[in-house]
């Protein structure tokens, strides 16, 4: 299972492997703009040989002409958390839309947690995404998005013309599992009661050979214990993992909501340093 490292206009390509004492390293990174990453940071006490990178853009959020391509490959005993600097803006204008294209490859003992901020498009702006996740047996993913209503500080609320992000999870190099949110608020629909809230999140934990009831509880415990957020958890397609949907109204909720998930899934399948 590979995913080739890319280098065109608005690409960003990680390849990171651990070494020998088990730290987690950048193997290979290339850049172009306007996606820019920084140097590995190890903040994490539990994890210490866990690198983190966080993706920022110089040009201070998506254009409608933006065709991005991020591919991140973590190889066999690494550990990585990948975040961006912060919320994505999404800004209108004459072309097509801004356009994300994602792929994550994690390798047999290999963690990947990614949580990117928060989607948040301008009034008549377009966003379409496809995150593709390539997951071996022994490898651990969990990941995150969210979108929000628009810019609510400005009264902007359901103003886009529309936010489309598909993922497609495979185990083996098989796929089983596929999700697609398409939300076009100016096609017609009442977007304000479909969703119910501000932001709508999608929670993701990929661990195939992991049991999965136990996971499944645990999530499903701490969304139960989450305040202001409505949602609701499954198990993927043949014993890969867990699925979340949730909405919320308050941006703080949301960041909470997150802060639990995570915490949740990684007290089942992300041992402490010591416990490895």
């Amino acid at each position: 299972m590979t995913a080739a490292v890319v280098i065109r206009p608005g690409a960003l390509g990680i390849d990171v492997v651990a070494d020998a004492s088990g730290r987690t390293r950048t193997a290979s990174l290339r850049q172009r703009y306007p996606q820019r990453v920084t140097m590995p940071l190890y903040c994490d006490p539990e994890h210490p040989g866990a690198a983190t990178l966080c993706v920022q853009s110089p040009s201070g959020g998506a254009f409608s002409d933006d065709d991005l391509y991020t591919t991140v490959r973590c190889g066999a005993g690494a550990h990585l958390h990948l975040t961006t600097q912060a919320a994505t803006q999404v800004f209108a204008g004459d072309g097509p839309g801004a356009r994300h294209h994602i792929s994550f490859a994690v390798h047999d003992g290999a963690i990947l947690q990614y949580y990117p901020g928060t989607v948040i498009p301008h009034t008549d702006s377009h966003f379409t995404q496809r995150i593709d996740i390539a997951v071996e047996k022994g490898g651990v993913y969990l990941g995150w998005e969210a979108v929000a209503a628009g810019r609510i500080a400005h009264g902007e609320r359901y103003g886009y013309s529309g936010y489309d992000s598909a993922l497609v999870v495979s185990v083996d190099g098989r796929i089983v599992a596929r999700d697609r949110q398409l939300i076009r608020p100016q096609a017609g629909s009442d977007a304000t009661a479909l969703i119910d809230g501000d932001y709508v999140a999608t929670f993701l934990a990929v661990a195939p050979g992991r049991p999965v009831p136990a996971l499944l509880d645990r999530i499903r415990s701490a969304l139960n214990d989450a305040d202001g957020v409505d949602g609701g958890a499954s198990g993927l397609p043949r014993d890969a993992g867990v699925f979340v949907r949730l909405t919320a109204h308050r941006a703080p909720d949301l960041q909470r909501t997150r802060q639990q998930l995570f915490d949740a899934a990684r007290a089942a399948l992300v041992p402490k340093a010591s416990a490895r």
